[in-house]
Formats: C-alpha cells, sequence, structure tokens
C-alpha cells in the first residue's frame, strides 16, 4: 500500500486544524446552549445566514468569475444533505447530551465506504471493513440497545452522521472534478441560507439583544472553523488531517465537563474511544498517494491526477 508523502508543513497544517475543530465545538456548544428556547431550522438559518457573509470577502477576493461552476447538480447534493445533517445534528442536541449527540454525527466516515459504493461503483476495501465494526460497536456501546435505543436524539444523531456522509462524498466528488473548497463553501452556504429561510420565517421566535450576540456567534464560529480547515488544508493532506475531526468530539467532552457540569459516563467514554479509533483507522488505511491542497484553491489549477 502506497502512502502520501509527508508535507513540509504538516505540524502548521495540524494546529491549524486542531484550532478549526475547536471554532466547530464552540458552535456546538453555543446550539447546545439554545436547546428548547428557538426552533431548530431558525438556528440552521442563522448558521448559514452569517456564515454565508463572513465567508463572502474570502470567496470574492478575486472576483465573481472563480465562482463559477459546471458542477451544480452535484454541489446541490452536497448542500442539501450538507444542511440536513446540521439539521439532524441540532436536533439530536435537544434531546441527548452535547458528547452522545457529536459522537454519534461523527460516524459520518463509516457511512462514506458504503454511500462511494453506491455513487461511485467503487469497492469497499477489506481492512477498512475492520475499522467499520469496530466503529459501529461503539455506536451500538452509546445507543445501549437493551434500553432507549430509539430515543429521537440517537436517531437523529445517527441519520446526521448519514447525511453528513453523504455531503462528503459529494465533497470528494467535487475535489475530483477540481472545484475549489471556497467555491464549494460560497455555494453551501448560499444554498442552506435560501432553503432555510421560509420555513425560518414561519417559526420564527425573536431573539433578545444577549441571544442575538450567541446566535451570530453560531454562525462565525461555522464559517471560522471551515475557513480555517481550507486552509489546514494547504499545509497538509486528507490523509494526515482527517483523523483530527475526532478532535471535536473531545473538545464537545471538555465543554461538556467544565461549562455544562455534565460528566462522561463509561458508556459514553468506551463507545466515543471505539468510534475515534474506527474512524482513525479508516483514513489512515485510505491514503491517497498525492496531496490535494491545490483543490482548495479559487483558480483552476489542476492537482494531481487522480
Amino acid at each position: 500500500m502506497t502512502h502520501e508523502p509527508r508535507p513540509q508543513r504538516l505540524l502548521l497544517g495540524i494546529w491549524i486544524a486542531l484550532f478549526a475543530y475547536f471554532f466547530l465545538a464552540m458552535s456546538s456548544c453555543l446550539v447546545f446552549n439554545f436547546r428548547g428556547k428557538f426552533p431548530t431550522i431558525q438556528i440552521i438559518f442563522i448558521q448559514n445566514f452569517v456564515s454565508f457573509f463572513c465567508i463572502l470577502p474570502w470567496g470574492l477576493r478575486n472576483g465573481w468569475e472563480p465562482l463559477k461552476t459546471k458542477e451544480l447538480p452535484t454541489h446541490l447534493i452536497r448542500d442539501l444533505f450538507g444542511v440536513a445533517s446540521y439539521y439532524l445534528y441540532f436536533l439530536a442536541l435537544s434531546f441527548v447530551n452535547l458528547v452522545d449527540a457529536t459522537t454519534l454525527y461523527a460516524t459520518a466516515p463509516f457511512f462514506v465506504p458504503f454511500v462511494w459504493l453506491i455513487w461511485m461503483k467503487q469497492k469497499v476495501e477489506k481492512q477498512v471493513w475492520w475499522s467499520i465494526v469496530i466503529g459501529f460497536i461503539g455506536v451500538t456501546i452509546i445507543l445501549n440497545p437493551t434500553a432507549d435505543i430509539f430515543q429521537l436524539g440517537f436517531i437523529f444523531g445517527l441519520l446526521g452522521g448519514v447525511s453528513s456522509a453523504i455531503a462528503l462524498a459529494a465533497v470528494r466528488v467535487l475535489n475530483l472534478k477540481r472545484e475549489s473548497m471556497s467555491r464549494t463553501l460560497f455555494y453551501y452556504f448560499s444554498f442552506g441560507s435560501l432553503i432555510s429561510f421560509p420555513f425560518a420565517w414561519t417559526v420564527w421566535k425573536p431573539p433578545t439583544g444577549k441571544e442575538w450576540i450567541l446566535a451570530v456567534g453560531i454562525g462565525v464560529t461555522t464559517a471560522a472553523g471551515q475557513m480555517l480547515l481550507t486552509i489546514a488544508y494547504r499545509h497538509g493532506t486528507a490523509s494526515y488531517l482527517s483523523p483530527l475531526g475526532y478532535s471535536n468530539v473531545i473538545y464537545n467532552g471538555l465543554i461538556s465537563y467544565f461549562i455544562f457540569q455534565n460528566a462522561l459516563g463509561l458508556r459514553s467514554l468506551l463507545g466515543m474511544c471505539l468510534i475515534i479509533i474506527g474512524g482513525t483507522l479508516t483514513f489512515l488505511w485510505k491514503k491517497k498517494t498525492h496531496p490535494i491542497k491545490s483543490s482548495f484553491e479559487t483558480g483552476q489549477k489542476n492537482p494531481p491526477p487522480s
């Protein structure tokens, strides 16, 4: 099996990625703080609308021309399931604790091979099955089949992971077709704002001044996390940086303990560890032979052939 060469500035990429996932964890924390106060679709709209205006100057730094795309159908698939994944994740936060919801949402890497099999007719490699099995043992421990396996929060979290997997597969297709990440984020946040606005309008609850600040913070932290991830991938590659996504679970565990005074049970800790191990093995075993940093540039420069 061949491996990606170690990027020269990998350490910088790792640090930036860790900061990125910290911002995304802060976004989840703010959403968790709002549970029961506002409709989920309203939070989704505010998140996307604020994030859109945060990334707009960055996306337009070279004008409108680089934002034109010939891959609109794939963008729509990515955007639809990306918004759905966040919606389901935020719904899960309304029913279960921050760490369990985040951990179940983080099962997306285990579903990606199945999505890829259906979409691109690419078989799942034998060694990847082991990481999938390990991960789903972790999911089973968290769900606790002998108790409330059909609890809505768990179902929403797991469905959020499935939707996220489809969105990730679409992003991979966009990368293979040389779509830049700045363009992908531009379409994602604009589509998310447009599709959620009519539904948010019908159930809108006016936030107070302090609540507006916190709500805007959801969009700002989301945009900051996404932009930092883009920068991180300019100094690293998918196989080296993707496992760091599980730091989001760790961050939320610390936030849950120190801010919300919600100590993790042994079952959650064990399930979380197995999912992190399984997800990390998935990426390590699926390493590619070329860096993908050129996929994150705004221009039309071609990445190395796949």
